[in-house]
């Protein structure tokens, strides 16, 4: 049933990608909040089913985290009323998706320590970010290409507050993480890979907010700065737990 669900959400979310090139904005709202609802509906089941949120292995961060890109994106389309973010959103979002498909959907016993709400909204909080961080970066493309001042006013305005939110969304994660941490390990910081790069992730996005107050860094810089930060999201979320030793499995 749950696959199913994402399917039919996967089918609806490329009609949606596909109304674009059209221009047709309306079209895009009705097929993708449609296959949100699909989507939300399959993370309830999800929920439902292994008795947690839905958080606990690759399969189900990977759900996570499409639907998450496709609702900060979607909350830009409503608030704006233009879809440019969604040719790249979008089809990372439909990526992730289609890579969670393909991955074991076997439900992961719950260890002990994660058996918290810190867990929940450290891991809630993070992935969050990281889709905020991703639509920062849609919006920082599409601004470095749009031919209009207004335009790119408007796409600047997308970037900087994306990453904002993006930010405070991972500092929860960070704060929620170092005290599930100490639950779980009796340490509020361990000397890991994940762990590390969190770090990374946390100080890179706090230098671009404090680079839009310096002249020389405004518009296009901070542009780059935000798409290059996105290879470091990826690289924290898959790229540490794929090619190092973590005591984060995820």
């Amino acid at each position: 049933m749950i696959s199913g669900l994402c399917i039919a959400s996967f089918i609806l979310y490329l009609l949606g990608i596909f109304s674009i090139p059209l221009k047709k904005v309306t079209a895009y709202k009705v097929f993708t909040t449609a296959g949100l609802l699909l989507h939300t509906t399959a993370l309830v089941m999800r929920t439902i089913e292994v008795g947690h949120a839905p958080m606990a292995n690759r399969y189900e961060t990977l759900l996570f985290f499409s639907w998450a890109i496709i609702l900060t994106n979607l909350l830009v389309v409503y608030r704006y009323r233009i879809a440019n973010t969604s040719v790249i959103t979008t089809p990372l979002a439909l990526l992730i998706l289609a890579f969670s498909m393909m991955s074991s959907d076997a439900i992961t016993p719950m260890y002990p320590a994660l058996k918290t709400i810190w867990f929940e909204i450290h891991v809630t909080s993070s992935f969050a970010g990281y889709a905020l961080f991703t639509l920062a970066m849609a919006a920082a493309v599409i601004f470095l290409i749009s031919p209009d001042s207004e335009a790119s006013k408007t796409f600047s305005d997308i970037n900087n507050k994306a990453v904002l939110w993006g930010f405070i969304l991972f500092s929860l994660s960070m704060y929620s993480g170092a005290i599930w941490g100490y639950l779980a390990w009796g340490a509020y910081w361990l000397w890991e890979p994940k762990m590390l790069w969190s770090f990374i992730l946390w100080f890179y996005y706090a230098g671009i907010l404090h680079g839009r107050y310096v002249k020389d860094w405004r518009g296009r810089p901070v542009a780059y700065l935000t798409i290059a930060g996105f290879g470091i999201v990826f690289f924290t979320y898959l790229g540490v737990s794929i090619l190092m030793q973590s005591s984060h499995k995820l």
